[in-house]
């Protein structure tokens, strides 16, 4: 990705603190991470529950009371984690408790993170089903676990997928459902495999549902079933939630989560449709899977690339595509995400990308799971992990690259073009998320001409749309149905397209502290000479612009 100027870098910092009224802010991570202490006399199993003593302390101060819970349990959880050496856990509390404000339960899982050196993959996915508006996607702490006075390492502080009104607020008693695509598992719940599609799924919830439940689910899975293959896609809205399915199978295609047939993915019955989600374990996504394990998966026998390639055109999505309406759901949906999606790896108008907000946040708990913890970031401790790269910064720079790389595959594979792509005689400059090189009385219509795409629009920074004979004024947002850039125009302090008088009494004033702003656009717009800073040469550029001495930009 291209560096940013010193100005480009600035207006970046004041987006993410003071963007206006409609625009999108900066995410913060939800706080530093909590403190977990764990104390038993019999070491955990991941066959039943043992007793333990749970403590854990808000020591990022966000106002919440430290919980000592005397009687609690704990189990070893997971499957393929479970045989890590840094071990996942379920805790069990002695009754109902809000922990950390996400809500009153007894059950609370702490992911380790064993096979995932970055340590934010499943953050990373949990913030974005969540930012999406993915419904019962679960909250979370980043916590440091102590187990028996000893640092164990960063872990995640997560809900359990359960019914619960603060987690999958379903009816239990009556025909809602949480199903979970379960390949291998043979014990612990109920399974079944749907007639039309062979789908083997497990019934979370209810856990003992009643026969009466059991056969109303298998003949609304069936009647589902038999409207995919044979139906209309109006038909087949009444069985599933369209919005929710496009969301959940953008989450899972673009993460490329190798669990998504055979574990771990779920679905939930309500109000007598069939919804995505919640998402859950995506520590093995975004490229962190050995090669040797998963052929497929890293493409070993074509490009060897693991950006490329679909992994979720099964279970029900395979039929779903089927479908013209559904096709062009995701393709919609795909265009819309796009400022949210590349805003994980870059910054751009909604701010500081998602990897350096993470790792800022929690770079001394990360750096301590490794420097005291003990765990290595060097170490291959599963044949399922990808090859480790010796660093954390190679380890992040990888998932950056990656998660690039791979929007770029899926907006290639559905059809779609994001991107602004300038002519060869374009006079404009796209630097990273900011287009540079606009005069002022620059009308959209020939601006649009300077692009190889069609359809180029752009709205101020309020949102109002700029028409075709308009002026792009600074801070405009200008696309092509996808990507979000950010326009600058020297010296257009006023943001209507134009440098007058106005514009240098702004300048002027700002520089000699007799008026303050924090606008973003302004400021970027002030400093007409790109040095970084507001100065007297801004102004004096200005004022001779304005007396038609000089020309800004020419």
């Amino acid at each position: 990705m291209k560096k940013l100027t010193a100005l480009l870098l600035c207006m970046l910092f004041f987006a993410a603190v003071c963007l206006p009224a409609g625009a999108a802010v900066d995410k913060k991570a939800p706080g530093e991470s909590v403190k977990i202490f764990i104390t038993y006399e019999k070491s955990p199993n991941t066959e039943k529950y043992v007793d333990c003593k749970v403590e854990i302390i808000d020591s990022a101060d966000g106002g919440h009371e430290t919980l000592v819970d005397e009687a609690s349990k704990i189990k070893i959880r997971g499957n393929s984690t479970s045989s890590g050496e840094k071990k996942p856990f379920n805790i069990k509390l002695s009754s109902k408790t809000d922990v950390l404000g996400m809500g009153k339960n007894k059950k609370w899982c702490l992911l380790a993170n064993c096979y995932e050196k970055t340590l934010i993959r499943n953050q990373m996915v949990l913030d974005f089903a969540k930012d999406i508006g993915l419904r019962y996607t679960p909250k979370y702490r980043v916590a440091e676990v102590y187990l028996n006075g000893k640092l164990n390492g960063a872990y995640l502080l997560t809900d359990a997928i359960q019914a619960s009104s603060s987690r999958v607020d379903i009816d239990t008693d009556g025909h809602e459902f949480v199903l979970e695509r379960d390949a291998r598992t043979d014990e612990g719940t109920v399974y079944f495999t749907t007639k039309r599609y062979g789908i083997r799924l497990g019934i979370n919830e209810p856990e003992e549902p009643t026969d009466e439940q059991f056969e109303w689910l298998m003949e609304f899975l069936k009647n589902a079933e038999d409207t995919l293959a044979t139906g209309k896609y109006a038909d087949v809205q009444k069985y599933f939630d369209i919005p929710s399915m496009v969301d959940f199978y953008i989450v899972l295609e673009y993460f490329k989560n190798v669990d998504v047939n055979t574990g771990s993915t779920r679905f939930y019955i309500k109000d007598g449709k069939i919804y995505g989600g919640p998402c859950w374990d995506f520590d093995l996504s975004s490229g962190n899977c050995d090669a040797d394990y998963y052929w497929d998966y890293n493409n070993r026998n074509t490009s060897g690339d693991s950006t490329e390639g679909k992994i979720c055109r099964c279970l029900w999505f395979k039929p779903l595509f089927n479908f013209a309406g559904f096709k062009d759901a995701v393709k919609a949906r795909m265009l819309e995400l796009q400022d949210t999606i590349t805003n994980l790896y870059a910054d751009n108008r909604l701010g500081k990308n998602r990897i350096d907000v993470l790792t800022e946040t929690y770079k001394e708990t990360f750096a301590r799971n490794y420097a005291e913890a003990g765990w290595r970031i060097a170490k291959k401790y599963s044949t399922l992990e990808h090859a480790p790269l010796g660093s954390y910064k190679a380890e992040i720079e990888y998932l950056r690259e990656w998660l690039e790389k791979r929007n770029k595959w899926m907006l290639k594979d559905l059809e779609l073009q994001s991107e602004l792509i300038p002519t060869s005689d374009s006079p404009y400059v796209i630097n990273g998320f900011v287009i540079t090189g606009i005069a002022e009385k620059t009308r959209l219509k020939d601006f649009a001409k300077h692009f190889e795409n069609k359809n180029v629009t752009a709205e101020k920074y309020d949102g109002k749309e700029i028409s075709d004979g308009a002026y792009i004024s600074n801070g405009a947002a200008i696309s092509a149905g996808g990507v979000t850039y950010t326009a600058v125009v020297p010296g257009d302090a006023i943001a209507d397209g134009r440098i007058n008088a106005s514009d240098y009494a702004f300048i002027k004033r700002y520089y000699m502290k007799t008026v303050e702003s924090d606008d973003v656009y302004r400021l970027a717009a002030a400093d007409v000479n790109r040095n970084g800073r507001v100065d007297t040469a801004d102004y004096a550029m200005t004022k001779r612009h304005v007396l038609g001495t000089y020309v800004i930009g020419g």
